[in-house]
């Protein structure tokens, strides 16, 4: 195999090269800013709440202030992650790029990782501007770094099936599949509790069980309420996330590289 100076892969530089190509592409977003100001307004927001409400200043800041970062880094992942690949596809510089040595398995994975980088940054900048905010109220504390690895547990699966997606279908039906997947991941096991009683025979029962744990259960990776009641995360539990989710992704990228490198670009 072709190997660079420094002794990488060829195939692998590229896809490095993509990935911080994306990263900046995402960052000038104008997308992005705007979620990003939003989270601001909306943490600073909780923080004025937590003066008006009865009950620990810090607890509902950390309560608000995690569920405030996860939504909005949810919606930073579909909203710029749908226009990855359809942006290059509508501006025809799709070609130059896979006039290069680079696949189309490797553009995907390549547009993966840049888009995991931004959000990295964003969710670290959120959960930084939360410490702060729980410093000033005297009720800091490293746990939501921990709530924040899972929430970066949640947006590597989003992430993933907003990518699968855009490698298939234009970015309205994208944005709208994704969201969907978002919220059944959070509803699954009450939808599921909700529809089992109303289906009539075994078979349909164990086929709605099955259909149900395809999906991906967001819920296992929300810690939110651990982290507010100072609950200590059980044993093993970490591990089994990321086994989970890494899994999911898996799945969902060799999904998406296979959409992909089927689909017709003239």
């Amino acid at each position: 195999m072709t190997t660079t100076p420094k002794g990488l892969s060829l195939g692998w530089a590229q896809t490095r090269a993509l990935a911080a190509n994306t990263f900046r592409e995402s960052v000038r977003s104008r997308v992005f800013y705007i979620l990003m100001a939003f989270a601001v307004a909306m943490l600073l927001f909780s923080a004025v709440m937590s003066l008006l409400t009865i009950g620990s200043r810090a607890k509902i800041i950390i309560d608000l202030g995690l569920t405030v970062t996860s939504f909005i880094t949810v919606m930073t992942a579909i909203f710029v992650g749908i226009g990855l690949i359809y942006t290059e596809v509508e501006k025809k510089t799709i070609y130059n790029v896979l006039s290069k040595p680079l696949g189309r398995a490797q553009f995907i994975i390549g547009r993966y990782i840049g888009m995991m980088a931004v959000l990295a940054v964003n969710l670290f900048a959120m959960l930084a501007l939360l410490g702060l905010l729980l410093l000033l109220f005297k009720g800091f504390t490293w746990k939501i770094f921990a709530a924040g690895g899972f929430i970066y547990l949640e947006l590597a699966i989003l992430t993933a099936i907003a990518l699968f997606f855009s490698s298939v279908t234009s970015p309205v039906i994208s944005a709208i599949c994704t969201m969907a997947f978002y919220i059944v991941g959070h509803t699954s096991s009450a939808l599921l509790e909700s529809l089992a009683p109303r289906i009539s025979g075994p078979l349909g029962k164990k086929a709605a069980v099955w259909f149900f744990h395809l999906l991906p259960d967001l819920n296992v990776l929300n810690v939110t309420n651990l982290i507010s009641y100072d609950i200590p995360i059980a044993h093993g539990f970490t591990a089994r996330a990321i086994i989970y989710t890494a899994a999911y992704v898996t799945l969902l990228l060799t999904a998406a590289c296979m959409a992909f490198s089927r689909r017709d670009l003239v």
